[in-house]
């Protein structure tokens, strides 16, 4: 198959997000219940529950369900049921505080860098496609030290992902075929199934080693693979 361009997912796939979440998490729960709090023997499955979101409160949030304060609020209401603490979160606390902690921790994985230096080496386009909005996400991968040219949210094509919208709006963005644009991200369903279903190669990334990759859709351990998988040609001359 062909590679003229890629799209790819930014949370946990270029960004290292649920690092930043973890630590931001224990820091604001210490912040506001003490230290006692970081020893409690629940703690790491409190975390867990935060981060990874078991009750999907972020896709209602990108569904237009809860507002991306209320997604945040009852995550942190979750995990503080889970630790049996009384009260209720301090919103300005796990807003605005949360939010200035969890960005300063926002970093690349290590085989993002050199990945994105050998597409622009082979004169590959690249952009993301992202179940977040446009401002948000570009701000968060020039943070990473990671900036993009081309980010589309969920406020450009007012469907997110698995929809087939905003992987064809990203190959139409990258001036690609979908059929030779190839698509990058952790997700099964939103990432991997998304983009074969709309037409674009697709690969999971799973650093983990935790996803089954379902039928037509690549998987790497790294993104450091990409360019070495047999059946892809990266090659950004026209057909």
């Amino acid at each position: 198959m062909l590679v003229q361009s890629v799209l790819f997912d930014v949370d946990d796939t270029l960004v290292n997000l649920t690092g930043a979440q973890h630590i931001a998490f224990r820091q604001q729960l210490t912040t506001q219940f003490g230290d006692r709090v970081s020893s409690h023997p629940a703690m790491a499955v409190a975390a867990e529950a935060f981060v990874h979101d078991p009750k999907d409160y972020y896709n209602s949030y990108i569904n237009g369900k809860l507002s991306f304060g209320e997604q945040r609020m009852a995550r942190v209401v979750d995990a503080m049921e889970i630790l049996q603490l009384d009260g209720e979160p301090d919103e300005e606390l796990w807003i605005v505080g949360y939010e200035d902690i969890v960005s300063q921790h926002w970093k690349p994985f290590d085989d993002v860098p050199p990945l994105l230096e050998s597409l622009t080496d082979r004169g590959i386009a690249y952009g993301a496609a992202t179940n977040n909005v446009t401002d948000y996400q570009a701000h968060k991968l020039e943070q990473a030290g990671l900036p993009f040219d081309l980010v589309i949210g969920t406020d450009v094509t007012g469907k997110p992902k698995p929809h087939a919208s905003m992987f064809l709006e990203g190959a139409r963005q990258l001036g690609t075929d979908p059929q030779n644009t190839l698509m990058i991200g952790d997700d099964v369903i939103n990432d991997g199934l998304g983009a074969r279903n709309a037409g674009l190669i697709s690969l999971l990334v799973d650093r983990d080693n935790t996803r089954t990759n379902p039928e037509r859709v690549y998987k790497v351990a790294s993104l450091s693979d990409v360019l070495h998988i047999p059946s892809l040609c990266f090659d950004n001359r026209e057909i």
